[in-house]
């Protein structure tokens, strides 16, 4: 792990037995540290508390202060933490910190309070400091962190090689945008245009070469950054994506694969294989969706539902199926599609119970990530959406709400074709195995906020009408809530052969 940035603390066998002699157990002293940002003239502060001489600080907290992306999982009490392509996790009462799959201890473990996560500041940092870009600098006896961010808002390139080619991977302290990005190719010279961006030319150029990269060459301009890569194959069809904090380029290889090489590649595929997937079952908690004629909660019917399908799963598939909650919590939706990510999730299933005005209105529908086309798929997203009037900022949802965006992330996925297929296979299921017939054309998409930022094939599924007096007979009965388990479960299993197939 890089060492380079500088961690000063105490955690000699001495200190710590003094500590704890000289502090009563389990005892709490409200903290704040001063975070001064060096070389931006700023400065803010960290919550935290101090228990047995060691200063304690919530782990969002920390992640907000740095623009990582923070990923809860309030049903295990894990937190995953993206720094770059790099994943941190972190357990409640848990001394090990697991960076990729490498596992280091901690002298303390962490600690919980009120279903937030604290980290011992000081040994957080000398374990996973040197993955920040800026130079981290605690000093315990004073309450102080020193943060002197780098000067340049490209800290460093990664290349990986995958099954179809290469992603090349720029790391990054600015959110750039799809428009800031310019790719071009000359000869066997890829050049990635960066407008607003700056890096170290010496350490970019030193970054280590991987398969088809024989040489990096960075160029610094008034306004821009331009990072050129000379190839060692042809590549086809390059194209660029952001994220927050990097920005990717995927290059799909020309090259015939060496006979030699199919060993080592099965297995490699089955990294890529269906063998864990989100079911999210629809509201809970303090948000109860649709309610029918008789009073019966779209919240509880779908985790009825989700609970039937993960046994299901499970029993035949041979896959890991997790529950974005397993009880009657409220989950914000962006948090959704956060927790199928950082779990390593291979396809993310939103279970529903759809609701109208019109007690007529019946039948079942698929949707997928895309611009509504019509009023009423139109509404039924925003009814699906409005939950996040529940949740506590709805700031994060505000860049949702534009149509570009929703076109962007829909650009950006690789899995648009994958989400599509798998509708239709849950539509033509769902015509096969129940007697409820499809909303109009059964497959729709439209902006579903649960939806977008999902790396893996994702749908969501209404089940049918709540708010039809005769389906939410249905919907009641465990005999129907089973049958559409197995719906769900024949679609799956379909799309997961013929997916698993078309990899080869």
């Amino acid at each position: 792990m890089n060492r380079r940035k500088r961690v000063h603390f105490f955690c000699s066998a001495v200190w710590v037995a003094f500590l704890l002699t000289a502090c009563p157990l389990n005892s709490k002293e409200s903290e704040q540290i001063r975070v001064l940002f060096e070389n931006e003239n700023r400065e803010t502060s960290l919550s935290g508390f101090q228990k047995e001489g060691v200063i304690y600080v919530s782990l969002e907290a920390f992640a907000n202060l740095f623009g990582v992306r923070f990923f809860l999982n309030p049903q295990n009490k894990k937190v995953v933490l993206r720094v770059g392509s790099r994943a941190v996790k972190v357990t409640a009462l848990n001394p090990f910190v697991v960076v990729d799959d490498a596992a280091y201890q901690m002298p303390f473990a962490t600690e919980e309070v009120d279903g937030k996560i604290y980290v011992p500041l000081a040994l957080f940092l000398e374990t996973v400091g040197g993955l920040f870009s800026a130079e981290l600098d605690f000093q315990q006896s004073s309450n102080v962190l020193r943060v002197r961010r780098s000067e340049f808002n490209i800290t460093g390139v990664e290349v990986e090689e995958k099954l179809n080619g290469y992603l090349i991977r720029f790391i990054t302290t600015k959110d750039f945008k799809a428009s800031d990005v310019a790719l071009s190719i000359n000869r066997k010279w890829l050049n990635v245009t960066l407008y607003g961006g700056s890096l170290d030319s010496v350490r970019i150029a030193s970054e280590s070469r991987t398969g088809i990269v024989e040489k990096i060459m960075p160029f610094q301009f008034e306004k821009s950054a331009q990072i050129s890569f000379l190839l060692n194959s042809d590549i086809a069809d390059p194209k660029a994506f952001v994220d927050r904090g990097e920005v990717l380029v995927s290059l799909r290889s020309s090259k015939k694969m060496d006979t030699a090489e199919l060993p080592s590649l099965k297995e490699d595929r089955k990294r890529w294989f269906i063998d864990r997937i989100i079911i999210d079952p629809g509201h809970g908690g303090k948000h109860p969706g649709a309610i029918g004629p008789s009073g019966t909660k779209e919240k509880a019917i779908t985790l009825d539902i989700a609970k039937r399908l993960q046994r299901l799963l499970q029993q035949n598939l041979n896959v890991d199926v997790l529950l974005t909650r397993e009880d009657d919590t409220f989950i914000g939706l962006k948090e959704r599609t956060q927790f199928a990510n950082a779990s390593g999730g291979k396809l993310f299933v939103s279970i529903h119970a759809n609701g109208n005005t019109n007690k007529n209105a019946r039948g079942f529908s698929i949707w997928f990530l895309g611009i509504a086309k019509t009023q009423d798929a139109l509404e039924v997203a925003e009814k699906e959406n409005s939950v996040i009037e529940f949740e506590e900022s709805t700031d994060v949802y505000r860049e949702f709400q534009n149509a570009a965006h929703i076109l962007n992330a829909n650009a950006q996925s690789s899995y648009l074709k994958e989400s599509q297929e798998l509708a239709r296979i849950v539509n033509e299921s769902f015509k096969k195995m129940t007697k409820i017939p499809p909303w109009e054309n059964g497959v729709y998409q439209a902006g579903f906020y649960v939806l977008i930022g999902a790396a893996m094939p994702s749908i969501l599924v209404e089940t049918a009408f709540l708010s039809n007096p005769y389906e939410e007979r249905l919907l009641k009965t465990r005999s129907f809530r089973q049958k559409l388990a197995e719906v769900l479960y024949e679609s799956i299993r379909l799309f997961k052969e013929k997916y698993e197939k078309d990899m080869g």
